[in-house]
């Protein structure tokens, strides 16, 4: 026996005699001391020497569902002699000597014979323990006393015996091969394949070869007829003649018959070609479960035993072979064991390494393709792109010139830059614009080269071009960053204006003398209305009041009648003077544009009745007449709009100055309009205000959209 760190132990013995087993396992029968914890589990396995695994599956899942952390003893119980009565009993003694001062919460049983030995030997070693069993038959579990529970797991002797005339239809014999003592249960094995034999005996007769290995058991199987299937179960550890074990009678028997065991790990790979047996997992997870349960504190006797019906079937890919059995014969489920390898298998690694590279290779090759296709197309666009460029650039009706960036040097032009400037293209080539002097302005010219660098492109931007022959003529200017043969260049296109600008001049000069003249009149006329007629009028109403006075206070119908006529006449005076103020305001001669449009605001708020808000700030005081005159035209006409067609009774105007501009803004909250439509309409009132504003470089914004409103901009420069 050893102990173990972990807190458990195994007992394997040859025993060669009876004192010596019990000095040592007095000695060596407790675990070493664990962690040390309040009130820790001790928990005993008795084992029959093998399914150590199952034993590692089970405490892993007791542990899982325990929050203790018990202390495990693990102890073998393989030993030929293990069958001898008074081996049982000096064992037992041993047993109930080393466990006497020891407090043992749970036994728990692996296998049929550590079983068998724990239920006989109860109240000697552990009175009152309760037990948990593993890897036990059916039928062995249903003749348990109280106390003692587990788990019960089918042989897989029916299943094994199915497999082998499932796989083998020919088969005449059945011979059983192994001993009836020992302590791994053999007799129940062999019992329950007797019974089993019974359900076929009509077309399977039995042969059993009972007993150890040795040459006298092959000699037995020598003798067995054709179409006999051998049941094998001996272990090889059941040898009594060491030069002769389990081992050698299985390799010999599988040469001669099909074999099939109850026993998967002792023939699979040995020559066997099938068995079916319980799943020793699910067996271990199974029994951890119980055990926790009881040691959590559930009585034994009211845990019923849990059946594990789970049957693993399994064979030998290489015997199916050799006994010519197709896989399609094997029952679902059947897991097959030692395949041999497919040569994809074999060479997997190096197939999968070859074909990823040959798959790489294949796409590179057709990635250069690829690239080759679309480089090409790349280059016959290119020579399309520069035919049509070249054609474009011969035959624009534009002046077109191409310079380079760093020095500006001109690379080409065409024959309409010939034209306009007067120079023809060898004296142009490898010259800079500055070197024949073609522009006038340096002002204009440092503002292009500046939207050049920071933008990229020049738009429409007017600049001043002198000839050869020293002319200077207007031009609209165009620019834009190419690259000629990979060195960044500027195109530049150039349209001739010098006659458009002289007739927008002419216009221009045209419409403003037409508005001074219009001007002029308006003057005349409120001129006339109010220092003549207006005062006229004024005459008349203060002879009438007169008139009114010196009549007699008996004449109540005539005075009421003179006052009529003197209210009418005082009214029409007074429309008399709006009319003159509206034709012209003297208040915009005398005291300025904001206290013109704040006098015209007044007199407008309480004619129609409605409220304006007007604000002034920053005016300048100098303005020139016809800025003053245009704002406060565009003023009337925007208001008097606003009035007549906004449908409020509110409106917001402002004046506002700055040292470069002067602004105007009316705004209501009223029905709004579609400028564009009421620019393309009939009405003049947007197109004189917009004519007005470009005499002095001003300019309009209107902003308004049906059901939002109005705001109506004039912003006049400064210069």
């Amino acid at each position: 026996m050893t102990g173990e760190q972990a807190g458990t132990f195994e007992f394997r013995s040859s025993w060669r005699s009876g004192a010596l087993h019990l000095a040592l396992f007095a000695l060596l029968a407790f675990p070493l001391p664990t962690k040390a914890q309040a009130n820790p589990k001790n928990v005993l396995v008795l084992s029959e020497g093998h399914g150590r695994v199952s034993i590692n599956q089970m405490e892993s899942s007791l542990r899982a569902h325990f929050s203790g952390l018990p202390n495990f003893s693990i102890v073998d119980l393989d030993n030929p002699r293990f069958e001898q009565k008074s081996y049982q009993e000096n064992l037992a003694e041993a047993f109930r000597a080393a466990y006497a001062n020891e407090k043992l919460d749970l036994v728990i049983t692996v296998g049929p014979t550590p079983l068998q030995f724990a239920v006989q030997y109860r109240d000697k070693m552990f009175s009152g323990v309760p037990i948990i069993f593993m890897s036990i038959d059916s039928s062995l579990a249903e003749r348990m006393p109280p106390g003692v529970t587990g788990v019960a797991s089918p042989m897989g002797v029916r299943e094994t015996i199915d497999l082998a005339l499932r796989l083998q239809p020919e088969t005449q014999a059945m011979a059983i091969i192994g001993q009836t003592s020992g302590t791994f249960g053999d007799h129940e094995w062999l019992v329950a394949e007797h019974a089993e034999l019974l359900r076929h005996h009509d077309k399977v007769r039995e042969i059993d070869i009972i007993g150890s290995p040795s040459p006298e058991l092959l000699q037995k199987v020598a003798e067995l007829p054709p179409h006999t299937v051998i049941l094998f179960q001996l272990y090889p550890q059941d040898s009594k003649q060491p030069s002769f074990g389990a081992t050698d009678v299985l390799v010999a028997v599988a040469q001669r018959f099909p074999t099939y065991s109850i026993l998967p790990h002792v023939i699979l790979g040995q020559g066997g070609i099938g068995a079916a047996s319980y799943d020793p997992p699910t067996d271990a997870a199974l029994a951890g479960q119980l055990a926790a349960r009881v040691l959590s504190g559930d009585r034994v006797n009211s845990i019923p035993v849990v059946q594990n019906t789970k049957v693993d079937v399994s064979v030998d890919w290489r015997q199916l072979r050799r006994w010519n059995i197709p896989e399609s014969a094997l029952p679902p489920g059947t897991l097959v064991l030692y395949r041999e390898p497919t040569l994809w298998q074999r060479g997997q690694r190096y197939f999968i390494v070859g074909i990823a590279v040959i798959l790489v290779q294949t796409f590179l090759i057709l990635a250069l393709f690829w690239q080759r296709a679309r480089k090409r197309r790349a280059e016959q666009e290119l020579r399309g792109s520069e035919e049509k460029f070249s054609k474009s650039f011969r035959e624009s009706p534009l002046a077109i010139a191409i310079t380079r960036m760093s020095d500006s040097r001109y690379i080409d032009v065409n024959e309409i830059f010939e034209q306009q400037t007067g120079w023809n293209r060898n004296e142009l080539i490898g010259r800079t614009p500055f070197d024949i002097g073609l522009w006038v302005n340096s002002d204009q010219r440092t503002a292009f080269l500046q939207q050049l660098s920071t933008q990229g492109s020049v738009r429409d931007l007017e600049v001043r071009v002198r000839r050869k022959n020293g002319e200077t003529r207007t031009s609209l200017g165009s620019a834009a960053l190419i690259e000629v043969g990979g060195e960044p260049c500027v195109l530049s296109v150039i349209a001739d204006v010098t006659e458009r600008k002289q007739a927008e001049q002419v216009l221009s000069s045209l419409s403003r003398r037409l508005i001074e003249a219009h001007e002029e009149e308006r003057t005349w006329i409120a001129r006339e209305l109010h220092d003549d007629i207006s005062q006229r009028i004024a005459l008349v109403s203060v002879d009438l009041e007169s008139l009114k006075n010196g009549l007699p206070s008996s004449e109540v119908q005539s005075r009421s009648h003179l006052e009529g006529v003197e209210q009418r006449i005082r009214d029409l005076g007074n429309d008399i003077r709006a009319l003159s103020h509206r034709l012209h305001s003297s208040k915009l001669d005398y005291l300025g544009l904001a206290a013109a449009c704040r006098g015209f605001c007044g007199e407008l708020s309480h004619r129609q009745g409605v409220e304006i808000k007007f604000s002034a700030d920053s005016v300048p005081a100098n303005l020139s007449k016809e800025i003053s005159l245009c704002l406060f035209r565009v003023l009337q006409e925007a208001l008097q709009n606003a009035v007549k067609h906004s449908g409020v009774r509110e409106f917001q105007v402002s004046l506002n100055g700055a040292p470069d501009k002067v602004e105007v803004r009316v705004h209501d909250c009223g029905s709004g309009f579609d400028p564009e439509k009421a620019t393309n309409g009939h009405g003049l009132g947007l197109t004189s205000m917009k004519e007005r504003l470009k005499l002095v470089d001003g300019q309009l914004a209107i902003d308004s959209k049906p059901g939002s409103g109005t705001s109506v901009h004039a912003r006049v420069p400064l210069k």
